[in-house]
């Protein structure tokens, strides 16, 4: 009630005027109060008529004017815009959303930014949240699903009333005390700078439990004890002391701090987002109390069908790809998925116990899924057709110009022989020209070797006249010394003697002799003569200067020679008598002495003359005929000149023809070769303008296979896809244009994808191929479940060394993230249990900041690398991961199908059985996906090219043999495909022979693998099954005959499977898992009616029937009566009443399953017996099912037997321990002994241990196994 008041006490005048509108007001509040907190649909809707039943009761005079409050009745702080905060109706949701979207638009301005699509169930949870944080003390409990908008809303709702938003931030060591801390502040912020806060918190930043304890004591009292340490708590009383005593209190330190608390509590707002979903909303609820008493409720429930046609047409507005008028239509059809998968999921989760959900998160992560997929096929489909009109357009060009390129060809060999001839012309006039030249040179030849003849003769001439003249060459440097001693003085001196001796005379007369002119030799030679000859002295000395020492005339030599012969005349002789006469006398004998050596030489120097002569006419005549050859050169050079321009115009020509012609070749060879694909790319384009017309209807169906359907199994994938939306798509009032029978693996990927994921290790069934898809094509990181670790070995071997492994318990993980979120890598996070680590929360939003460039994980801010791909796994069979979880990744089922096992088991049966014939088989597969890959990549390459080539391509000799590669290839490969397909067919029919093997094998697991649905600890691995089954195929009994051999392989394989099971099982167990067992086996062999079956196991029982036998309840009649709907049971009613006394003998019989039924029922089959025995002894069916099992299986199987511990150990090894499940007063380690000294391991020979844990047994335990697996012992722990 108080809550109603408070409410109401928010009103004005203003708003309340007239009893009709404190009705209203007060109808809204109990809405507020009551209503929010309701959880079921059908609370809601009782609530709702008791307050219209209230209505009608009490205010009858009113109701026509209460009739709109039941369409609208919503008050709110805002209802006139955020300048006027009065607490007034709204007047339409038009005007409300008008208002919100100002808001929006105002806290995106400031905040980061806010999408928000404002359908009327959003603005209706803004204003409660409002009315909560309006209210004094207001704090609320936001209770939904992940992803239904309860943190935005509230912000957007903070944002209104001016509160700011506070919310922790995780990281790795985030802890209690940093929560304090934290806390702390915010007392800080609210208490003493009196700033309004909201402390937002959600579900997964509840790291501890004890999170909540500071949560509760803030919301109960405010008072969080040891909050602050003392001398803080001394700060924070000072600083609201001046505060205290304006507000008239006494500023008493108890005062001071209950000024502080108050209005902590009142400016400091808490809202917590939690999910409902499991107990842990309800188990918080009851340890603490707070979180329901101190805070308001308001419950986000399933988004209505509006709310989300609304938002997905606001989204959709936006794609360019859709026909305005089908937009509609598609927002409809993704409603309607939604919806009907949120339906399925309940059935899923009754019959399957497996927990899927689906948020509002999960329908806006579809509808971005849509958009991107949408855009991005368009572009593909786009960029494929133009590709093929490329091709074909560069076909089409490629034909045409083959004439014009014949015409151009037929010039060019014109021209071709033109210039052939002008070239033979050319050669027979260089070849004449080369002749001349070729003679002259021989002439100019034979005149160089004449040349060099006569240069070798001048050369020796010249030699003998240079060594005659060195002979005189002394006597004319002693002429010139001579000369050199004789002076002016000495010879005026000489001139002065009056009557010189004879020999200064002598020399005189022979110094007159030899000077004489013209060769007259003078008579008078006496001194006087002498002295007219000396009478001018430099004219003397200049005369014998100057004297032609080569020619003296022959008189002058007879006429001197008397005088050398005297003795007397020697310069040395003479110079005593006078030094110039002396001088005159060397003259004199050195002169005559040269000239008879220079009279010796001349003939030879005239010799030397002539023959220069000769030389000179010889080289003259031999430079001539070199400028003869010089000119005959130049025009020798200019005619080869002109013959190498005309033959390289001419080879030109002829490689331009040739060009031509390996082009019209290459043309003809493209064309030819690309006949085929002419129409089939043809067709191709076609069929792409088809895909493009139905495009949006196609990628609708793609979106919501991978959004939705990846962790249902196959069966329930089936129903979505052909029961729910395919008809959906059919009955909508402007039809979505989608392709009949549209397989979205066709879409999603293709042949050569789906080789190469086979090659990499994925099992070929439909069900892998179609989680391969969705992991490959989805945008939300996947998470799959993968209990038989067949999803991660081929994720393992897809990836290879470019993806990191992780676990979240290994130390230091983040930082391996970290790394690989900066560098782009795929990182695999494997083994995880049902809950994350909350500081991955960001990561797995994919909560980008700063456009996208960073991620927040825990307080750190890590570059974000978008080629970066994150992908979960886990090995739990049947983990119940929380709906916030589901909504940020794309869960998928890789839980092995009963298709595919079998396909594996008769693989791995084969191998032991027919090794050679399953290494072919394994070879071919390798090979035919081999050839699919090949296919595509050559026929990618030859479009890649043909769509690359600019220009004239047709010279393109690698694309032509690109082409007639491919052709080859293909041709090859269709070859090697034929071969292949026979020698298949060979050896599946041989493989064949084994199937029933094979399939027993699997049906024998998932019986075994759905026993957890009894007891979650029944739990068996694949791996483990595949040991029991690798045993069993050896065990089994040979036969020659292969059909016998496939006989005793499935008995050995069902009995194995069996043993192997039931030493599992509790005793009150087994016999369920034998009926399950032998009703599967049957069903499989199509030997019982799964009709009967079905009536065996539900026991469907007619209501209100009042059986008319004494000896049957009205219950077991009510059975009966059900049983004769069958047509194997028909009459059976009447049969009971007609023959009730043989009838009663046999219900009323010790042990009637033993006895024949009465009349003509006792021929029904062994399933029909047991039919009626469930309706006429129910409590004989433990024996009727016990014997059934014995005549269908045989007697082994319910043949009671104690644990044989030799079987168990024989199954078990070093890396498999054995689990012992004790019942009180049994102790296997007497089995254990006995079976271990068997084998030599005993306590004394101390390599048997046994540990009995407990307290401070770790460290033992520990060490005994270390020991054991360094030495090879045995440890028993208990």
């Amino acid at each position: 009630m108080s809550g109603d008041d408070s409410g109401i006490l928010f009103c004005t005048s203003n708003c309340v005027k007239t009893p009709v509108d404190l009705l209203k007001i007060y109808l809204h509040e109990s809405d507020r109060v009551y209503r929010d907190k309701l959880v079921e649909e059908q609370d809601i809707q009782a609530f709702d008529k008791l307050q219209t039943d209230t209505v009608k009761k009490f205010y009858e005079d009113m109701e026509e004017e209460l009739q709109q409050t039941r369409e609208m009745n919503l008050y709110c702080h805002f209802a006139r815009g955020l300048g006027e905060p009065r607490y007034m109706a709204v007047e339409s949701w038009s005007s409300l959303s008008k208002i919100l979207l100002e808001v929006q638009d105002s806290y995106n301005e400031v905040n980061a930014t806010l999408n928000l699509v404002l359908f009327e169930d959003a603005m209706a949870h803004i204003c409660r949240i409002n009315r909560i944080l309006e209210s004094p003390r207001g704090n609320v409990l936001l209770v939904g699903v992940g992803g239904s908008g309860k943190q935005s809303l509230t912000r957007l709702a903070a944002f209104i009333s001016n509160l700011e938003v506070f919310q922790i931030t995780l990281r790795k060591s985030y802890s209690l005390t940093d929560l304090k801390n934290d806390l702390a502040s915010l007392y800080i912020k609210a208490g003493v700078k009196n700033i309004g806060t909201v402390f937002l918190m959600t579900d997964g930043q509840v790291a501890d439990e004890k999170f909540l304890v500071l949560v509760n004591d803030l919301l109960a009292s405010g008072e969080i004890p040891d909050l602050f340490p003392d001398d803080e708590v001394e700060n924070i009383i000072g600083s609201v002391r001046p505060e205290v005593r304006s507000s008239g209190l006494m500023d008493t330190r108890e005062n001071c701090w209950r000024f502080f608390i108050d209005r902590v509590r009142r400016q400091l707002k808490v809202a917590l987002c939690f999910s409902p979903v499991g107990s842990k909303l309800r188990i918080r609820s009851r340890k603490f109390p707070a979180l329901v008493n101190c805070m308001a409720i308001d419950w986000f429930h399933e988004w209505p069908q509006e709310a989300l046609e609304s938002v997905s047409l606001r989204f959709l507005q936006e794609v360019e790809n859709i026909e305005p008028q089908v937009k509609e239509s598609v927002s409809r059809f993704m409603a309607y998925v939604h919806t009907s998968v949120n339906q399925t999921s309940k059935e899923y989760l009754a019959n399957e116990r497996r927990y899927n959900y689906t948020t509002p998160k999960s329908f806006l992560e579809q509808i971005k899924l849509y958009r991107s997929l949408l855009g991005q096929r368009s572009k593909e489909l786009t960029a494929k057709m133009e590709r093929l009109e490329n091709g074909l357009q560069k076909l089409s060009s490629t034909s045409a110009q083959v004439d014009d390129l014949k015409a151009k060809l037929a010039a060019q060999e014109v021209e071709l022989k033109k210039k052939n001839e002008d070239a033979d012309k050319l050669i027979q006039v260089v070849g004449i020209e080369t002749e001349k030249v070729t003679k002259e040179k021989a002439v100019a030849d034979e005149e160089e070797r004449k040349v060099a003849a006569i240069t070798v003769v001048v050369g020796g001439k010249q030699r003998d006249c240079e060594e005659d003249l060195a002979k005189a060459e002394p006597a004319l440097q002693a002429v010139q010394d001579a000369l050199n001693t004789l002076n002016k003085k000495n010879l005026t001196e000489l001139k002065s003697f009056g009557s010189p001796v004879a020999a200064v005379t002598n020399v005189t007369a022979a110094v007159m002799v030899l000077t004489a002119p013209g060769g007259k030799v003078p008579k008078d030679r006496s001194w006087k003569a002498a002295k007219v000859m000396m009478a001018k002295v430099d004219t003397f000395l200049d005369s014998l200067i100057n004297f032609n020492k080569e020619n003296i005339p022959e008189a002058c030599l007879k006429a001197i020679r008397p005088y050398l012969q005297d003795p007397e005349f020697q310069p040395d002789l003479v110079a005593s008598k006078s030094y110039a006469a002396a001088g005159l006398c060397s003259w004199v004998l050195n002169i005559v002495k040269f000239y008879e050596v220079y009279c010796e030489v001349e003939p030879k120097r005239q010799a030397l003359s002539k023959a220069n002569a000769e030389l000179g006419a010889a080289q003259e005549k031999l430079t001539a005929i070199k400028s003869k050859i010089n000119h005959l050169n130049e025009n020798l050079a200019k005619l080869t000149a002109k013959f190498e321009k005309a033959t390289a115009d001419k080879v030109k020509c002829q490689q331009e023809a040739e060009s031509t012609a390996r082009t019209i070749s290459l043309a003809n060879r493209l064309v030819g070769g690309l006949a085929a694909e002419n129409v089939r790319w043809a067709e191709a384009i076609e069929n792409f303008r088809r895909q493009e017309r139905t495009l949006c209807g196609d990628v609708l169906l793609i979106t919501t296979f991978i959004s939705y359907l990846g962790y249902f199994t196959k069966r329930y994938r089936q129903h979505l896809l052909e029961n729910c939306w395919r008809p959906y798509l059919s009955q909508l009032k402007v039809p979505i244009p989608v392709t009949a029978d549209l397989d979205p693996l066709t879409m999603l990927t293709d042949d050569a994808d789906i080789a190469a994921w086979q090659n990499e290790g994925l099992p070929a069934d439909r069900m892998s191929t179609e989680n391969a898809t969705i992991l490959t094509s989805c945008q939300r990181w996947p998470l799959i479940v993968d209990p038989q670790l067949q999803g991660i070995k081929w994720i393992k071997n897809k990836y290879g060394d470019h993806m990191q492994v992780i676990r979240i318990e290994q130390r230091g993980y983040l930082d391996a993230v970290e790394r690989a979120l900066a560098a782009g890598d795929v990182v695999l996070i494997e083994n995880l249990g049902e809950t994350l680590d909350p500081v991955l929360g960001p990561l797995l939003g994919r909560e980008t900041i700063k456009k996208g460039r960073y991620i927040k994980i825990g307080d750190k801010e890590c570059d974000y690398n978008p080629s970066f791909r994150l992908i979960l796994h886990t090995k739990l069979a049947n983990p119940h991961y929380q709906p916030e979880l589901q909504a940020q990744c794309t869960l998928i089922n890789f839980t092995v199908t009963r298709d595919g096992l079998e396909d594996q088991l008769l693989a791995a049966v084969v191998s032991m059985e027919r090794p050679d014939l399953e290494q072919l088989k394994s070879n071919l597969t390798k090979e035919q996906n081999g050839f699919k890959i090949t296919l595509k990549t050559l026929e990618d390459n030859l479009l890649s090219r043909l769509s690359s080539a600019s220009g004239n391509f047709l010279g393109d000799m690698e694309l032509v043999e690109n082409l007639e590669t491919t052709k080859r290839t293909a041709a090859e490969i269709e070859q090697k495909v034929k071969e292949a397909k026979v020698t298949e067919a060979k050896i599946n029919e041989a493989r064949e022979h084994y199937r029933p093997a094979a399939a027993r094998a699997s049906l024998m697991y998932f019986i075994m693998n759905d026993l957890n649905k009894i007891h979650p600890m029944y739990q068996f691995s694949l791996k483990a099954f595949g040991v029991v089954f690798q045993k069993a195929v050896l065990k089994a009994e040979l036969d020659e005959t292969l059909k016998q051999r496939v006989s005793n392989l499935i008995d050995s394989i069902t009995f194995s499977v069996f043993q192997y099971t039931t030493r599992g099982l509790f005793e009150c167990d087994k016999l369920t898992y034998m009926a399950q067992l032998v009703f599967q086996v049957l069903l499989m062999n199509n030997e019982i009616n799964p009709k009967e079956l079905d009536f065996l196991l539900r026991y469907p029982v007619q209501p209100g029937i009042t059986s008319p036998v004494d000896f049957l309840s009205s219950h077991s009649w009510g059975g009966i009566k059900s049983l004769c709907s069958m047509e194997e049971f028909k009459h059976l009613d009447r049969d009971i009443q007609g023959s009730a006394k043989r009838w009663k003998k046999f219900v009323e019989s010790e042990c009637p399953e033993k006895e024949k039924l009465p009349q003509e029922w006792k021929s029904k089959t062994s399933l029909q017996r047991l039919c009626m025995m469930r309706t006429l002894r129910p409590d004989r069916m433990t024996y009727a099912v016990r014997d059934f099992v014995e005549e269908k299986l045989g007697s082994e199987y319910v043949m009671g037997r104690s644990l044989d511990f030799a079987a168990s150990f024989e199954e078990s090894s070093a890396a498999t321990p054995m689990f012992f499940i004790l019942s009180p007063g049994v102790d296997p380690l007497k089995d254990v002994e006995k079976h271990g000294k068997k084998m030599d391991y005993t306590f004394d020979n101390n390599n048997f241990h046994n540990v009995s844990l407990g307290q401070g047994q770790e460290v033992i335990a520990e060490q005994a196994l270390d020991l054991a697996a360094r030495k090879g012992h045995w440890v028993i722990m208990q």
